[in-house]
């Protein structure tokens, strides 16, 4: 069984047929190339900014485990020049390999949002965090802990689009507290390109809608 990237569901097989997409199918080079570019351009550190730019990519998919990946790439990519941590691309795998523990819905299984547990990764991966560190071990936690709580408020399940932009500017004031990165905490942008995909769409309610 495996999860697949597109639809979020779990589905039998090795997960290596053709026309499906995984976390271990190596299917976010196209995240990579985006933030290299981001960083190339010279484009800024608003997390925010880049976040919309890889979720309008036409390799996006509208919902699912992608998500899981996307805003802790956002995050890293605004960040790099400011931290100094050496390849971005290291680091990028690295989130990757993480984001694939984490499967589609598992908002609803897990009780935690994979787009929160995104952030947590960026942010352990750029402090450094491993199981024995005190440094940067409850700051973490203490962010995605936030960031549950804003996405919960939000008040309804599914959306991955509005959960992301909810997680990465909640946690660009903790990377710009804790790490330096001088990230950039910008409006949030009004308009969705999938609304009319969601059947548990907000509407009006969504502070992302228009």
């Amino acid at each position: 069984m495996y999860i697949n990237m597109t639809t979020g569901a779990a589905e039998q097989g090795s997960g290596r047929q053709e026309g499906s997409a995984t976390m271990a199918d190596a299917s976010l080079d196209w995240v990579k190339i985006a933030c290299f570019a981001w960083l190339e351009e010279g484009t800024g550190a608003d997390a925010g900014e880049l976040l919309e730019r890889l979720m309008a990519d036409e390799n996006c998919p509208a919902f699912g485990p992608a998500h899981h990946a996307l805003v802790g790439a956002a995050l890293l990519a605004c960040s790099w020049r400011a931290v100094d941590k050496g390849e971005l691309g290291d680091a990028l795998d690295e989130l990757f390999d993480r984001a694939s523990c984490v499967p589609g819905a598992a908002c609803a299984k897990w009780g935690v949002c994979g787009a929160a547990a995104s952030c947590g990764m960026a942010f352990a991966i750029l402090s450094g965090n491993a199981p024995l560190k005190k440094e940067g071990w409850g700051e973490g936690q203490r962010m995605v802990a936030q960031i549950l709580a804003a996405i919960a408020d939000a008040g309804a399940p599914r959306c991955c689009k509005r959960d992301s932009r909810i997680a990465v500017r909640v946690a660009s004031s903790w990377f710009n507290d804790q790490l330096h990165t001088g990230l950039v905490e910008s409006e949030p942008v009004r308009g969705c390109a999938v609304c009319k995909q969601n059947s548990a769409c907000l509407g009006s309610g969504c502070p992302f809608f228009s």
